[in-house]
């Protein structure tokens, strides 16, 4: 894509921010339904958002546009944004700035991912156990990445996502395992423990391998999250198998707890980690956790779950957005 031109007339440039990649695209005048010329960038390797946006245009000969929307992995309701889990550190009223004359927009990331849940394709979905689909019913959003985070998509009139920090609440003592595991966490000088100690991917599968291989002698070095990933899926190693049995068990645990405080009808998985182990998951203990209950089984039972495989749901989202604020111009 180096060297690339863009030689449309460029609408909007679309970003999802995430800790660990970045996913940015073009919309053009001529068709506001559709983004194009995606690009991943890895987070890290720049300073702050407007590095990366400034590069993608580089990239591909293209001008700044004037307008910019941006997803960002982090509450968006203040100024000073602190990534949790990467080193960025910065104020959205000096992106804006840096990125004159340009007009900025930030969402939450996963905001505008429960903002393109309508909107997905049967084709980005697998339905994980039983379950029948309620139209303009609310649906919960469930984004697992190197955070975890969540929203609640309502119909009044039209869609509405809105977004949550569900990853940053308590973990529920939902049974033994997962209350050794808390204790296990505490014991290592943890302070505040919340859900994505257990469930995220860059503190809670890391620290998963900690608290079991604590418990058992392993003949070869500690493995890392992406090795057992691959153990999973090509040898059926036992730890591996193990390993994601008990975290497919919290995620549903997790899940379950979201859709009862809030009235969810239907809960949707996305981010970057499930769809790695999918065959696993879609026969895994989640479902039936997610079901577990001696007072509403019944009712959980009769709600969807399902696994966004489309890998960039966020700029489907920003996508849908950017039609919205031209149809509702004055």
């Amino acid at each position: 894509m180096n060297g690339y031109r863009v030689t449309k007339k460029i609408h909007a440039l679309i970003a999802d921010i995430g800790a660990t990649n970045s996913r940015v695209a073009v919309i053009y005048v001529d068709d506001l339904t559709e983004y194009h010329s995606v690009k991943i960038y890895g987070s890290s390797d720049f300073n702050s958002p407007d590095e990366i946006i400034r590069h993608y245009c580089a990239e591909h000969n293209a001008e700044l546009p004037n307008l910019i929307l941006l997803a960002i992995a982090a509450p968006v309701d203040l100024n000073d944004i602190q990534f949790v889990n990467n080193h960025w550190a910065f104020k959205l009223t000096d992106i804006q700035e840096k990125l004159l004359p340009a007009k900025v927009c930030f969402f939450n990331d996963v905001e505008m991912l429960g903002y393109a849940l309508p909107y997905l394709p049967d084709t980005s979905l697998l339905q994980v156990g039983d379950g029948v689909l309620e139209e303009k019913a609310p649906k919960l959003a469930l984004s697992l990445g190197s955070g975890v985070g969540t929203s609640l998509v309502v119909f009044h009139h039209d869609w509405l996502a809105i977004p949550s920090e569900g990853g940053h609440s308590a973990m529920m003592m939902g049974d033994d395992f997962i209350r050794n595991f808390w204790d296990y966490l505490k014991n290592s000088n943890k302070k505040a423990l919340i859900i994505e100690d257990f469930i995220a991917g860059r503190r809670g599968i890391p620290q998963l391998i900690d608290f079991l291989t604590s418990e058992i002698v392993l003949q070869d070095e500690k493995p890392t999250p992406m090795e057992l990933v691959e153990r999973l899926i090509n040898k059926k190693d036992a730890f591996a198998v193990q390993l994601f049995t008990r975290y497919c068990a919290m995620i549903g645990e997790v899940a379950k707890n979201y859709t009862l405080i809030t009235g969810a009808k239907s809960v949707y998985l996305a981010g970057g980690i499930i769809p790695r182990f999918l065959e696993f998951f879609a026969q895994s203990e989640f479902r039936a956790s997610f079901e577990a209950s001696s007072s509403v089984g019944q009712l959980l039972e009769k709600i969807p779950t399902f696994v966004v495989t489309d890998p960039y749901p966020a700029l489907t989202g920003l996508t849908r957005k950017v039609a919205y604020m031209e149809d509702t111009k004055e």
